[in-house]
């Protein structure tokens, strides 16, 4: 649970990739910003197909934020190296993947819960990057997002990016800080009914979710009607 923000794209041209790196580098440098590289140029310049088993590009990692991929396959996709591993894992076997689903926001919902592997959808497991800002506040969010928008004008195509807070797309920094809030008070709820709750099994934390879900949606509903 936290605020965060998804996004996936490709790199316009495999000759620009320097250029990239660079100026990535530069920002992190003056932010002062941990960041790793890998390779900085495609051979030849140019995209590789089908694609190889080496890495491009540059990865970065705000205070109390998740990593930010720049990093690319051989044919310029946006990606997460490290997934490969764990999703070669996850086909041997070796993982399984549980989900829950729990929408606030619709009336009477229950959690959906998911123990099959069927659905799992690897390619945009790897190719969809997730990055949680939660508790890196609302300046890292807006920074990260600025950049990621500058960067992806000059150098992305295909480039979507899905921002939890709405400020990406409205520009507003009253939503982002409104947003915030709210996560801040669910967290808040919800370590406090796991210290006041016994959590002995998988059934005994769904009760859990479940009654969260619940309280909730009651406080929302309130909320509307005192307004």
């Amino acid at each position: 649970m936290g605020l965060s923000f998804h996004y996936k794209g490709n790199l316009k041209n495999a000759d620009s990739l320097p250029a990239l790196i660079i100026e990535v580098e530069d920002i992190c440098h003056v932010l002062n910003w941990k960041y790793d590289v890998f390779n900085t140029k495609y051979p030849r310049n140019a995209f590789i197909s089908p694609i190889n088993n080496e890495d491009f590009g540059i990865i970065f990692t705000p205070p109390s934020c998740d990593v930010v991929s720049l990093a690319f396959d051989g044919e310029g996709k946006i990606y997460l190296p490290w997934m490969k591993d764990i999703l070669k894992k996850n086909k041997d076997g070796e993982i399984k993947v549980i989900t829950i689903q729990l929408n606030l926001d619709e009336k009477g919902s229950e959690p959906v819960i998911s123990e099959s592997n069927d659905d799992f959808d690897t390619g945009k497991l790897m190719y969809q990057v997730h990055v949680k800002t939660q508790f890196a506040g609302s300046e890292i969010h807006v920074k990260v997002l600025e950049l990621l928008r500058y960067l992806s004008a000059k150098y992305l195509e295909n480039f979507e990016l899905i921002d939890e807070s709405n400020y990406y797309e409205s520009g507003n920094i009253a939503v982002l800080d409104d947003k915030m809030n709210s996560i801040s008070e669910f967290l808040e709820k919800f370590q406090d009914m796991l210290g006041h709750e016994k959590i002995n099994s998988p059934k005994d934390f769904m009760k859990l979710i479940k009654k969260l879900s619940r309280e909730i949606k009651n406080q929302n509903d309130n909320n509307k009607e005192e307004s």
